[in-house]
This record gives structure tokens, sequence and C-alpha cells, in this order.
């Protein structure tokens, strides 16, 4: 059974591009994609996915808050957040 994916940024080249690459490994499946925090949550309520690719800066929610939503809610997903961001308080937070 594949590892099923969520794709939450506000990106569309990247989020294609992640979707791309990783739908090209047998043992892993993109679920659906999220544009904000808030359809990330949604959609990780709905299809229950094993990881969770997440922006650290999104419209709404941002990366900190859909964390800890996400821990709540699904204490068994994965959370893997993508950024750019070099401070280690923001780092510090999210973790």
């Amino acid at each position: 059974m594949p590892i099923r994916i969520l794709i939450a940024d506000d990106h569309v080249v990247l989020r294609a591009g992640l979707r791309a690459l990783l739908n090209s490994e047998e043992d892993l499946s993109v679920v659906d994609e999220a544009t904000d925090g808030d359809s990330a949550l949604l959609l990780a309520a709905k299809l229950r996915p094993d990881v969770v690719l997440l922006d650290f800066s999104m419209p709404g929610p941002g990366g900190v808050e859909v964390t800890r939503r996400l821990h709540e809610t699904l204490p068994d997903a994965r959370v893997l957040i993508l950024t750019v961001h070099e401070d280690d308080n923001l780092l510090r937070e999210a973790l």
C-alpha cells in the first residue's frame, strides 16, 4: 500500500513539481493538493493522509498553526515542513 501524501503549498509550480516527482515512485501517492492552511486542514481531515508536505508560509493559518491542529486531529500523520526561512526562532516554533 503506497504512502498517502497531501501537498499544501500556495505555489502552483512547486505543487505540480512535487506531485510529479512523488507520483513517479510506486510506493508514494499524492492524494490531493491544498493552496492554503484552511484547505490543508479540511483535506487532511477528509483524506487522512500519512504525510502532509506543508509550506511554512501560506495564506490562512500558517505552517505552525496547521501543524498544531494536524497533530491534534491526525496524531499518526507525519508533517514535513517546506520553507526558505532561515530564522531559527521560526524553525524552533515549528518543532
